[in-house]
């Protein structure tokens, strides 16, 4: 179930990052709220764009990953938008992504696909 899941949600990453190149203007959500013919959405609901202040200053490390040297020099970047494959159960995977559509490379970088990572819920 969440391979297809993933599958879907890396589908929609990639229908976002085509857009991008051919010149949609809004970032992820906005793609995934807008009725565009051929655009693959994802659930808005589960999509976060940012985690708490209180994640981050416990456990940000987490959620640092490789990148291309183009987007950061030191070939790691802060990941805080995530998508929600579940919700229910101790792994509730997630898959952390950049959105670099407008910078260096054009794309929607993927840094983390996994079990849930820590959080003021998972502690």
């Amino acid at each position: 179930m969440w391979a297809a899941k993933a599958w879907n949600a890396l589908r929609a990453l990639d229908s976002y990052a085509q857009a991008a190149r051919e010149g949609f203007n809004g970032g992820f959500y906005q793609h995934c709220t807008s009725d565009r013919p051929g655009a693959v959405n994802w659930p808005h609901k589960q999509l976060a764009t940012v985690e708490s202040d209180t994640t981050m200053n416990r456990w940000g490390a987490e959620r640092i990953f490789p990148v291309p040297l183009e987007v950061d020099s030191s070939g790691r970047k802060e990941m805080q938008a995530h998508l929600k494959l579940d919700s229910k159960g101790s792994t509730s995977p997630r898959i952390y992504f950049l959105d670099d559509t407008k910078g260096a490379t054009g794309q929607v970088i993927v840094g983390y696909v996994g079990p849930h990572l820590t959080n003021t819920k998972t502690n």
